[in-house]
């Protein structure tokens, strides 16, 4: 059993790093063919994660519509100097991720494809992939500004350290390593992008109960529209993940089969002292998982609830969707 990383097609290389670390593979959505972001390869590459593309079709028209759109909105962004303040201004903006644009682009491939159709309705799936594809470039392009502003206040500590000539408290604060920068943009939109992914996620006919994100405020969300959840596991310490290809550690692969099983209802949550049965390995620099159990709900109905859509047979449990239970882990590096 794969965890599905959502509600997003994009994930960085640190996000990578923390999930590999805790499930050592993984499985993330596309919402078109053959078009997979350059730094999300090495993983595919590896086989931690796991592409998958659970609706194909009009791919050729969506990323031609798309790609329209994204060059008519270069042309007019103007072409100001970008400066470390321009680059935190970009970074606050999100001018792409619009519900409505992508309705209409999925409007325009629709009646491309049926010239003679009158109904130009979008599909709300062809919206959503849409949407999705504009917020996989959006990701990606805030997760390359934010790596821009790393290297723009190294080298700024850096010339202030090298003009300072006493030992203070300053220069001291300065030699401190800096990690990645917090990604302040991941949860804009956040509802849409539940509803959307939710959307290509209802046409997956072989998704497992388990799901993980590293978004505290799309658990929080997600939590507040289920009748009853339970925190089953809370592990503050999971050793940072070095492989080189994809692997379980042997505590790994006792945390996926009680997962697998729980999943599939066939033991209770453990307690505390079962939990630290697994063997851990201690680390310095750890990742954080906690795992939550929405006992006697199916993903199908699950999602479609939490993201407000109304499908016909949604609400009963499909043979191949997992098991009786649903289990959602949010992963923190």
């Amino acid at each position: 059993m794969k965890p599905i990383y959502f509600p997003y097609t994009y994930i960085a290389d640190p996000v990578a790093e923390a999930v590999a670390a805790c499930f050592g593979q993984f499985t993330v959505y596309q919402p078109l063919d053959d078009r997979l972001p350059l730094s999300m390869q090495p993983w595919v590459d590896k086989d931690i994660i796991d592409i998958r593309i659970p609706v194909r079709g009009d791919d050729q028209e969506l990323k031609s519509a798309a790609e329209n759109y994204l060059n008519w909105a270069n042309l007019h962004a103007g072409s100001a100097r970008v400066t470390h303040a321009s680059l935190k201004t970009l970074t606050a903006a999100a001018p792409l991720l619009d519900a409505s644009l992508s309705s209409q682009i999925a409007a325009d491939v629709k009646e491309q494809i049926n010239a003679t159709s009158a109904d130009r309705s979008a599909d709300p799936v062809l919206s959503s992939r849409i949407f999705l594809y504009f917020a996989q470039q959006f990701d990606e392009k805030s997760q390359e500004i934010d790596h821009v502003l790393v290297e723009s206040i190294k080298k700024e500590q850096d010339l202030i350290r090298d003009l300072k000539v006493e030992e203070d408290a300053l220069a001291a604060e300065l030699k401190k390593e800096h990690g990645p920068m917090p990604d302040v943009n991941t949860d804009y939109l956040i509802s849409v992008r539940l509803e959307a992914w939710t959307r290509i996620f209802l046409k997956d006919r072989q998704p497992p109960g388990f799901f993980v994100t590293h978004s505290a405020a799309m658990l929080e969300q997600l939590l507040d529209r289920v009748p009853a959840s339970e925190i089953i596991l809370d592990l503050g310490a999971i050793p940072p993940s070095t492989a080189a290809t994809a692997g379980f550690a042997p505590w790994q692969e006792k945390l996926m089969s009680y997962l697998s099983d729980i999943a599939e209802d066939k033991r209770p949550a453990a307690s505390d002292d079962q939990a630290e049965g697994f063997g851990i390995p201690a680390a310095e620099n750890s990742v954080s998982l906690k795992i939550y159990l929405l006992p006697d709900q199916n993903p199908f109905q699950f999602f479609c609830h939490a993201a407000g859509i109304d499908v016909p047979g949604a609400d009963h449990a499909r043979p191949t969707a997992g098991g009786r239970n649903t289990l959602l882990a949010l992963v923190q590096p």
